[in-house]
């Protein structure tokens, strides 16, 4: 064989490799899923810096009648309310000292708007109900945390960023990184932001390997919510149970856009699932995005002076009491 010849047959031999290589990675992109990952757990577990942001979202849920159980009078008409809804959220917080102002608004199907204002502000939730409460009149719930010893502060919501980014920790740890997509090019917030987009899937293929995962995370879960104050010992069973229940299914998604610093700017969850043993389906979207974090927040509104117990409220949702067999 001639030099010539031989230089021929090594230049298609190298050339054939490196086609062969460009369509391999066409096909199957050239994805650092493992980086992928690293960048969102290390995203979720940064939220915890994070003191203070305005917030805006929105909440859609198509629920199945399956979804509630066994309940209560008074939970079952919230429910036939909120089943088929719409509910656009904004406002502002900070988390030391623990302060909160928030403006709900509940659009149910077919049914008369609700505004809702929220207040959160020396250790107490205020909130207003249009239907349960007077013009100008707030109910008051005390959150200072007197459950949780553990918690160590007389402010619950201190601990709010700690236990979300723990929760998110505990479910996205497990997955598998190859379940993961970003985005080819960057994403360009309201504010000028520029994000990274990272997408956990759930679809066919890996719908029963994620729904795993979520049981397994459960017990994590419930203990967070009891060492935190939110569930007492004697509820955990049942919280646990109502979780397992959860049946996950595609198609849904999670959906982050994470900052150069890589602070998560915002959420799009996107959730099909079944419950209570049932096989109907239920949807629900929540979008959520967040700004000036970490800045001053200017705080407007002031301690209502009209106030009504929670205890009064609690009394509509007691469960009435069973009927004696003849």
């Amino acid at each position: 064989m001639s030099l010539s010849a031989s230089r021929t047959r090594k230049f298609s031999v190298y050339a054939s490799f490196l086609l062969s290589l460009s369509l391999l990675l066409l096909i199957t992109g050239c994805t650092d899923y493992k980086q992928l990952k690293t960048d969102l757990l290390q995203a979720v577990a940064k939220q915890e810096q994070v003191t203070s942001y305005q917030f805006k979202g929105s909440i859609e849920l198509k629920a199945d009648p399956s979804l509630l159980g066994a309940t209560s009078p008074f939970t079952a008409t919230l429910f036939a309310f909120l089943k088929d809804s719409k509910i656009d959220y904004n406002g502002l917080t900070a988390m030391d000292p623990a302060q909160l102002e928030a403006n709900f608004k509940v659009t149910p199907s077919g049914g008369t708007v609700m505004d809702i204002p929220v207040l959160i502000k020396e250790n107490k939730l205020f909130f207003r109900i249009p239907a349960l409460n007077k013009d100008d009149e707030y109910l008051v719930f005390p959150i200072t945390g007197k459950t949780s010893p553990a918690a160590g502060s007389t402010e619950a919501l201190k601990n709010t960023n700690h236990l979300t980014s723990t929760i998110y920790d505990q479910l996205l740890n497990g997955i598998n990184a190859e379940w993961l997509q970003t985005s080819k090019d960057p994403v360009t917030l309201a504010d000028g932001t520029i994000t990274k987009r990272i997408t956990l899937d759930i679809n066919n293929k890996n719908e029963q390997a994620f729904n795993s995962i979520w049981k397994q995370a459960i017990p994590g879960f419930t203990e967070l919510l009891k060492s935190n104050g939110l569930a007492s010992t004697a509820s955990i069973d049942g919280w646990q149970t109502a979780l397992k229940e959860v049946q996950f299914r595609a198609p849904s998604s999670l959906e982050f856009l994470i900052d150069n610093q890589g602070f998560i700017h915002e959420q799009k969850w996107s959730l099909t699932f079944s419950a209570n043993g049932s096989t109907n389906e239920n949807h629900l979207l929540w979008t959520q995005s967040l700004s000036e974090l970490n800045k001053a927040p200017v705080f407007t509104k002031e301690i209502p002076t009209k106030q009504k117990s929670l205890e009064d409220l609690l009394k509509l949702v007691k469960p009435a009491p069973a009927a004696k067999k003849p």
